[in-house]
């Protein structure tokens, strides 16, 4: 008779002993997890698209030329609004099951100025001064490293490139910021790694680009917690050179 052995390792934490299944079952979960947010993503944001979002977008990216780089393109929510002046769009997005949903969508749009990759925000392997314009809609929120994030952005941006960003913010309301706090690991763990808490205006700035356009206003049918947003333009300068 065979007899099957299952191999035991130490759990590095509680010094019990795990077994392969054990390890195995948590990136199943997150396999799992990916796919139906990527699948539902479209569908429970329908309301807030129609209701402030789609008309943000359209405002926000009329702004995009030359050579356009999105990160975290996710579904391809975008695409309908690039205008004619952008001579290059290259979609970045890591999650596996978002790309298949963008995949899907973008061929219904001019596959000629269209490629889509699977980096991360925080880096990119392209060279320094790469595109004209850089997309983010509701991505820098979830981005490993904010700082790693922007200036990863700087970098490839040319001289008087710009930044056009969408995103919800830390609350400027103390008691929400308080909950904001609270909710932040169950949420994060929900939503695809979103934070709650990130100042991310001062974040850009910090970056050395300077901020033109800023307009803040609540995301219509959101809970308290992710209903305040900025969007605007932030700027790289002609003269801006290697940083310290």
């Amino acid at each position: 008779m065979m007899v099957r052995y299952r191999t035991l390792n130490r759990h590095p934490l509680f010094g019990v002993n795990t077994t392969q299944e054990d390890r195995i079952l948590p990136m199943v979960m997150k396999q799992i997890h990916s796919y139906l947010l990527a699948k539902s993503y479209d569908y429970a944001m329908r309301n807030t698209e129609k209701r402030c979002l789609q008309g943000w977008r359209e405002e926000l990216l009329a702004q995009a030329s030359g050579d356009l780089l999105e990160i975290g393109a996710g579904t391809g929510v975008n695409l309908p609004h690039y205008p004619d002046k952008v001579s290059r769009i290259i979609l970045s997005e890591p999650d596996v099951q978002m790309r298949k949903q963008l995949q899907r969508k973008a061929g219904q749009f001019q596959k000629e100025r269209l490629d889509i990759t699977s980096w991360g925000a925080e880096s990119t392997g392209m060279p320094d001064a790469s595109f004209d314009t850089i997309v983010s809609t509701l991505v820098l929120c979830s981005v490993p490293s904010l700082e790693t994030s922007l200036n990863e952005i700087y970098r490839l941006l040319r001289p008087n490139g710009v930044l056009l960003f969408l995103e919800h913010v830390i609350s400027d309301h103390p008691p929400t910021r308080i909950w904001q706090h609270r909710l932040e690991p169950l949420w994060g763990l929900c939503a695809g790694n979103c934070r709650l808490t990130r100042d991310t205006a001062t974040a850009i700035l910090a970056t050395g680009l300077q901020i033109e356009q800023l307009t803040e206003a609540p995301m219509a049918g959101t809970p308290a917690f992710v209903r305040r947003t900025i969007r605007g333009a932030a700027r790289k300068s002609l003269d801006s050179g290697e940083r310290a």
